[in-house]
């Protein structure tokens, strides 16, 4: 009897045994799937989903992390317009909304852009065609080039008797397809961009240049200007200061001289001829009523205070190129903000996206300047 207890007592023993081993194999798998759960979902979050993540939709059509990555990849070797890597994933978020928005409205303002349009500045990006190859004629020159040659993918030009060759809009340069296609091919795999998402760049590129010609000719040759002095001052006490001797009989220029900080403007704080749109909204509204002669009281300006002298008022001046180039910008800037306002734009950046589509962008420039 005794023989057998001891028996049942091993016997139990062995299970209770064999159940712990199992218990802890349980324990041990469990915890090792949930391990490898754990590892398969961080690199789901971290290399398989940021790329694929949805970062941009702007009314049907949505972006991806992995294409606004591409996209600042190209804008930072091809075209030189990125500031910098830091923000670089939200700058060309903005990039592309305003490439939509040219896209789907400009064709309201300015001509549409033509399949043909496209087709020809690509070929211009490739080097195949140039622009505006056609030779400039003598005043002298009364002969008229044939209409139907072409000479290596040169427009021809009809010579009439003026200073300037007119290119035949009818002319079409002969590009042979091989040499097309092999230069489309190595220009893509450097961009990194297929063929339709390029295509979308060069159409909104033409958008915006015929958008900015457009409101170039609406800003005319001249207009309204004033001639501005400022006297920048670091503190308000001194900023008071200067209008106390002003308001005594001291002289602009020479407190200008004395007191400004502005070392961008000229002698006797000249700012020089300017419209006055181009400046900030705070000093419009200053010197909107302002004669010449009258100086605008204090105004902020980031850790600074300035104060603006209206020297003089032109109600039709001639404009330097520099202001018409500005009076364009802002034209061109106030379309976009207005036409972006329109269109459903929906910005979906997560901090996560974010910072790989800078990590991504950071490794390919890296890695393209051999580092």
């Amino acid at each position: 009897m005794a023989r057998e207890r001891e028996r049942r007592g091993r016997a139990a023993e062995r299970e209770r045994a064999e159940r712990q081993t199992r218990l802890i194999t349980m324990g041990v798998v469990a915890v090792l799937a949930i391990a490898g759960l754990l590892i398969l979902s961080g690199l789901y979050v971290t290399k398989y989903l940021p790329p694929r993540a949805r970062v941009l939709t702007v009314e049907d059509h949505s972006y991806q992390a992995r294409q606004i990555a591409d996209r600042a990849v190209y804008l930072a070797f091809f075209e030189g317009s990125v500031s910098g890597i830091g923000d670089i994933a939200r700058e060309i978020l903005d990039h592309v909304i305003e490439e939509e928005a040219l896209r789907r409205v400009g064709a309201t303002t300015v001509d549409a852009v033509t399949p043909a349009d496209i087709e020809r500045e690509l070929n211009l990006d490739l080097g195949l065609i140039e622009d505006d190859p056609s030779p400039t004629a003598t005043p002298e020159a009364t002969a008229t080039a044939d209409p139907s040659a072409t000479a290596e993918g040169t427009a021809t030009a009809e010579a009439t008797g003026t200073a300037e060759a007119t290119a035949d809009p009818t002319a079409e340069a002969t590009i042979d397809p091989q040499a097309f296609a092999d230069a489309l091919t190595t220009f893509l795999r450097n961009t990194g961009l297929s063929r339709a998402e390029y295509e979308a760049i060069i159409e909104a590129r033409l958008y915006r240049q015929r958008l900015r010609d457009h409101f170039k000719a609406e800003v005319g040759s001249s207009g309204v200007q004033v001639r501005l002095q400022r006297i920048r001052v670091s503190t308000q006490l001194a900023a008071d200061q200067t209008i106390a001797a002003l308001e005594a009989g001291g002289d602009f220029a020479l407190l200008a001289d004395e007191q400004s900080v502005a070392t961008e403007d000229g002698e006797g704080g000249e700012i020089g001829w300017t419209a006055g749109v181009l400046q900030s909204d705070d000093v419009q509204a200053a010197i909107a009523d302002l004669e010449p002669g009258q100086w605008t009281a204090p105004i902020t300006s980031g850790l600074f205070f300035e104060i603006y002298l209206v020297a003089e008022v032109a109600e039709d001046r001639a404009y330097e190129t520099a202001i018409v180039t500005s009076l364009t910008r802002v034209r061109l800037d106030d379309w976009l903000a207005t036409t972006i306002a329109s269109l459903d734009v929906d910005e979906d950046l997560s901090a996560d996206e974010e910072s790989w589509i800078n990590d991504r962008v950071l490794a390919d420039v890296t890695s393209r300047l051999g580092g």
